[in-house]
């Protein structure tokens, strides 16, 4: 033992204070490595947040429209291509799809052992199912149940469902039509005559009336019977009965599409300015509703300071939205303000009130070429594209990163050689130490 330690522990200790040194330079330098590589992937990300905002509002939030109907006799979908209007609706008949029955005394009754059992779908001699049943069972017959099954399991069936309907003490066979309509109604047939099934539901088309204009359909979900409008007929109006449609722009999703532009806008403004600043300035901090904001950690604050080009995007976004847009009108005429810290503050009753006044002059100050839109994506395009120049920041902080690791693994490998040195040498010593006192020992005795 070396001052109460083995030759391995008084080894370690040597290497730990002759390491200490080199390992708290690493470690440092690689926290400010990974903390700017940090930042730099927050504002990337911000950046493409906030060019997703602004592709919304040159492509949908303009064009958004909404439909109000007055009860619950339909239910009404439209897209951004549906034309502003008001329609009176009037159904007369539901479509529904053709049922038809037979009774038995239970599900396991026998049914004739030969024959040729079709079921035609519609008109088309194509949409037919046949089965003979002399090939089933050998011959010995089929039951109820065991027909359904054949009908639901061929692989020719054209579209429809076999069921069994059990009343209590006797059976229905329900054959039903997968699709509504008058076109897929169903005949059944036994070696060419009528099998004697009894209809349940009538194969029928839903008829109705929009603006006085008759319309009929094979099924209850009208899709595009306007342009862009989508009806889901849900029970008939009764006489004198009618239902209200109005189609619209949807201002509301118009302006919360802007709104978020003016949140991501004023996050990534933000977090720029608490990435460059110095110590000892002020920000302003701007919160974000966006779930797929990042926010800027105590760590981060500064970080970037001395990166001029970041600052300059923050200058540049400034700019872009404090000009006139290319129609003469202002941000501030649509109730959006530029704060002396640059920042934009939005006023929702105000920026309605231009929609309504003048919606298509308002659509033109973010989607005209030159427009604020054209503007941003202007200056936010170099960072964010292909290999822009984020790409190019971060992959320098990536090279930097891996020579200070490689730095590390070789100081990790010169350590250990190190260690092995001094363990072979204090293990040396211990060994001389134990011959000494093994002989010094004899003396004594």
């Amino acid at each position: 033992m070396i001052a109460g330690m083995s030759a391995a522990q008084f080894s370690q200790q040597l290497i730990s204070a002759d390491r200490a040194g080199k390992d708290n330079l690493y470690k440092g330098k690689l926290s400010v490595q990974n903390t700017q590589l940090d930042a730099y992937k927050l504002l990337e990300t911000s950046m493409k947040l906030l060019s997703t905002k602004l592709k919304s509002i040159d492509t949908e939030a303009f064009s958004n429209k909404k439909a109000d109907i007055n009860n619950d006799f339909a239910k009404v979908t439209v897209n951004a291509g549906a034309p502003k209007g008001n329609y009176d609706l009037n159904v007369t008949q539901m479509a529904q799809s053709h049922q038809l029955t037979k009774t038995y005394a239970s599900e396991d009754t026998l049914l004739p052992a030969t024959g040729l059992f079709s079921v035609q779908l519609g008109s088309d001699p194509t949409q037919k199912l046949t089965i003979d049943l002399a090939t089933v069972n050998g011959g010995a017959g089929v039951t109820v149940t065991q027909l359904r099954d054949l009908i639901n399991k061929n692989a020719t069936n054209p579209g429809m469902q076999a069921s069994l309907v059990r009343t209590g003490g006797q059976v229905e066979l329900m054959l039903s039509s997968n699709n509504s309509g008058a076109s897929n109604s169903l005949a059944v047939t036994l070696d060419g005559g009528d099998w004697g099934m009894t209809e349940r539901r009538a194969a029928q088309d839903a008829q109705l009336t929009l603006n006085g204009i008759s319309i009929s359909s094979s099924s209850n979900y009208l899709e595009n019977v306007i342009d862009g409008v989508n009806l889901d007929l849900v029970k008939v109006h009764g006489v004198g009965e009618s239902s209200q449609i109005k189609v619209e722009d949807d201002s509301e999703a118009t302006t919360q599409a802007v709104k978020d532009f003016v949140s991501n806008f004023n996050t990534l403004l933000s977090q720029i300015n608490q990435l460059s600043r110095s110590l000892g300035s002020t920000v302003t901090d701007s919160s974000t509703d966006d779930k797929d904001a990042v926010t800027v950690s105590s760590a981060q604050i500064g970080v970037l300071k001395g990166d001029t080009s970041i600052r300059l995007v923050q200058s540049r976004l400034r700019d872009a939205v404090f000009n006139n847009a290319p129609n003469g009108m202002r941000l501030s005429d649509i109730g959006i303000e530029i704060g002396r810290d640059g920042l934009l503050t939005m006023d929702d009753t105000k920026f309605e009130a231009a929609l309504k006044a003048d919606g298509s002059k308002v659509q033109a100050m973010f989607s005209d070429d030159g427009s604020y839109i054209d503007k941003i994506e202007a200056v936010l395009k170099p960072y964010t594209e292909f290999n822009g120049l984020l790409t190019m920041k971060k992959n320098t902080i990536n090279g930097q990163i891996t020579r200070i690791e490689d730095s590390v693994e070789r100081h990790n490998y010169q350590m250990d050689m190190k260690y092995k040195i001094y363990l072979a040498q204090f293990t040396a010593m211990e060994a001389t130490i134990n011959q000494l006192s093994a002989a010094s020992s004899l003396f004594s005795s």
